[in-house]
């Protein structure tokens, strides 16, 4: 192995050729974050966004908030997972066909996806897309990958609504399944944050009430929890996966119109819709196969085609209690 010595100039353009785009854009920093976790299987979140910063420290000075946020939409996407300890682990490859195009989610980087399935794939923020599908089932299973169904890969027939009844089946949990106070507060205490709905809005707060809680553990993963009314240092509470909190977060923002307004903007033939917040796992899965995400948006606002709006709309309003705004 030859070693040579690069300016800053030239690392940024090695960078920008091996990432096919700029060093620090969401496309670039995602696969970076894919190669990482991939190479080792499962390594802690923290130390692994660390060691992506201290990789481009040389060439750019990096915003470790873009990193960060980079890091929450492969998990959204399901690109890499995430457990309530903070530890990220690898995942296999699964590709969702849609009529002329696929979707690919895989914690393998790109340039590796398309030297082995021997096509083009095209990214924008986390989503990749691969096209065209003729052969695609032969390719995928080069890297032990499956084919999944659009409705398999988003399990909406497996997910409730967000509404009073969903609440109550959280409050039997708490009732049957209770853990007790301040029993996650081993490692010292956390910062928890409740999930607070006024007539202005929702926002998690720092707060002595409420019944949804979130916190960030030392390691960079998060507890979500359930409570009667106060914080699960001082309450016992059942703990929450990533989706009943988001569902939760819904339902109780039901009561508040200002909480839960969809807005649809249509300039010709564009037409965005605008969310109110990260949506549970099924319905964001829906939606990234029927939308693309909105550059710097941070997954909050999509382009969606004409023919997909209501259906899509009307889907996200029932099941999670929105009131569609058109703009």
């Amino acid at each position: 192995m030859t070693l040579s010595h690069v300016t800053r100039e030239d690392a940024v353009k090695r960078l920008a050729q091996r990432q096919a785009g700029a060093p620090d854009s969401i496309e670039a920093l995602c696969d970076l974050v894919r190669a990482e976790v991939h190479a080792r299987k499962h390594a802690p979140r923290g130390a692994t966004l660390s060691r992506v910063a201290r990789l481009l420290a040389p060439a750019i000075t990096l915003n470790e908030q873009r990193l960060d946020e980079a890091c929450d939409v492969l998990e959204r996407e399901g690109d890499v997972i995430l457990n309530p300890g903070g530890m990220l682990y690898a995942t296999p490859t699964r590709v969702v066909a849609i009529e002329k195009s696929a979707r690919v989610f895989s914690s393998l980087p790109t340039r590796a996806l398309v030297k082995v399935l021997g096509r083009e794939i095209s990214a924008k923020g986390a989503s990749r897309t691969i096209t065209p599908v003729d052969g695609l089932t032969e390719a995928v299973s080069k890297v032990s990958g499956v084919m999944v169904p659009p409705e398999a890969w988003a399990g909406l027939d497996r997910s409730p609504n967000a509404d009073a009844t969903f609440l109550e089946k959280l409050d039997q949990r708490l009732e049957w399944q209770a853990l007790g106070a301040g029993s996650l507060e081993k490692d010292g205490a956390l910062e928890w944050r409740a999930w607070q709905v006024t007539s202005e809005g929702a926002r998690w707060r720092r707060s002595s009430e409420g019944q949804l809680w979130w916190a960030r553990t030392r390691f960079g993963g998060h507890y979500r929890a359930w409570t009667a009314s106060a914080s699960p240092a001082t309450s016992p509470f059942v703990m929450l996966s990533l989706d009943d909190s988001d569902r939760a977060r819904f339902a109780l923002s039901r009561k508040v119109e200002a909480a839960s307004v969809l807005r649809v903007g249509r300039t010709g033939n564009r037409v965005t819709i605008e969310i109110p917040g990260w949506l549970p796992r099924p319905e964001y899965r829906w939606l990234s196969l029927h939308a693309v995400p909105v550059a710097e948006s941070k997954g909050m606002c999509w382009e969606i085609s004409t023919d997909s709006v209501d259906q899509l709309t009307k889907l996200l309003a029932e099941r999670l209690g929105l009131t569609v705004e058109n703009l």
